[in-house]
């Protein structure tokens, strides 16, 4: 069975400077903020903040800043997997599965993520681009509007200054 169809669903990516970055989308490529959250990671063993901007577009791109990101970006083996990626969005979880499937007959390494209610598949192009592959069958809504994503920033930069 061929891999099942995908969209982009969204875009993930580590920020250092969360000013520069906030200034540069909202002001310069005119995205608004939509989301942000902040919370502790077990997977990473440390506190986060994720910031999404959408695009004119409706596209949405986010960024993540953390107390132990300190490292270059590239090849960084300690870089969370889930944090500098682009999402790819199926309708199920069989598709996840199907794409699993083909990953492994075409000898690209993975790793996948299943916490119970979500599976997710990781892996690197040949220059180094993560993927993620996960199924949902609407895009991921991350818009909890520009006041409560500004609180939850101001609240992250006001702890980590």
């Amino acid at each position: 069975m061929p891999p099942a169809v995908f969209n982009v669903d969204h875009m993930a990516f580590p920020t250092r400077d969360l000013a520069a970055t906030d200034d540069f989308y909202s002001r310069v490529l005119k995205a608004r903020l939509v989301h942000a959250e902040s919370g502790y990671s077990p997977a990473w063993k440390s506190d986060y903040l994720r910031i999404t901007f959408a695009l004119p577009d409706g596209t949405q791109i986010s960024f993540f800043d953390w107390p132990a990101d300190q490292g270059p970006y590239a090849n960084e083996p300690e870089l969370p997997d889930d944090v500098f990626h682009i999402g790819l969005r199926c309708a199920a979880a069989r598709d996840v599965i199907a794409w699993q499937n083909h990953l492994f007959s075409q000898k690209v390494v993975y790793h996948n993520e299943d916490d119970g209610t979500a599976r997710r598949l990781y892996f690197r192009d040949p220059n180094g681009i993560r993927f993620e592959i996960f199924a949902a069958e609407t895009p991921q809504s991350r818009d909890n509007g520009e006041v409560d994503a500004r609180a939850v920033y101001d609240e992250w930069r006001s702890i980590r200054v």
